[in-house]
């Protein structure tokens, strides 16, 4: 079996919403993260450099199947109203390197994708005991509830 190998997860939804008013959700991420997904999100902290900029540093925690996981990373990419990808730092970049938001303009509304790129292999097993299978239903089920929280929430500033 290889080392890792690479599969990426991805979600989209429609929202009635312009691309800058999703944009400015993420950028109000501090304020906003536990109310996106008041069962698992825990709190999300950008620690250095400003808001949803290349380079700027961020820490969350979340719950996840379960457990209470801590992410420290950095933004890789930042597209403003467009794309913005978070790089994960070491240990979790091991297992999952990355994950990005797309925005893309759809007539009155916008197309929001979340992507999170995960490897797995020899050491996932090793690491994961739950298993992989597992593990992608719950991304899929939290993402999947993240993209719909995230459609209530900005429409329903529409009406």
């Amino acid at each position: 079996m290889l080392l890792f190998k690479q599969l990426v997860l991805k979600d989209s939804i429609v929202i009635k919403s312009t691309p800058e008013e999703i944009w400015e959700f993420f950028a109000d991420l501090e304020q906003n993260y536990k109310n996106w997904h008041p069962k698992d999100h825990i709190l999300f902290r950008w620690t250095g450099g400003k808001p949803m900029e290349t380079g700027s540093a961020f820490y969350a925690e979340q719950y996840v199947m379960g457990e209470i996981k801590k992410y420290k990373g950095t933004i890789g990419e930042s597209i403003p109203n467009r794309k913005i990808v978070f790089e994960l730092s070491f240990p979790m970049s091991l297992f999952s390197p990355r994950f990005e938001w797309q925005i893309k303009p759809q007539g009155q509304s916008s197309v929001f994708t979340a992507k999170t790129y995960v490897r797995f292999g020899i050491l996932y097993k090793k690491f994961f005991k739950k298993g992989m299978k597992a593990m992608i239903e719950a991304h899929n089920k939290h993402t999947g509830q993240e993209a719909e929280n995230l459609k209530r929430i900005l429409e329903q500033k529409v009406d």
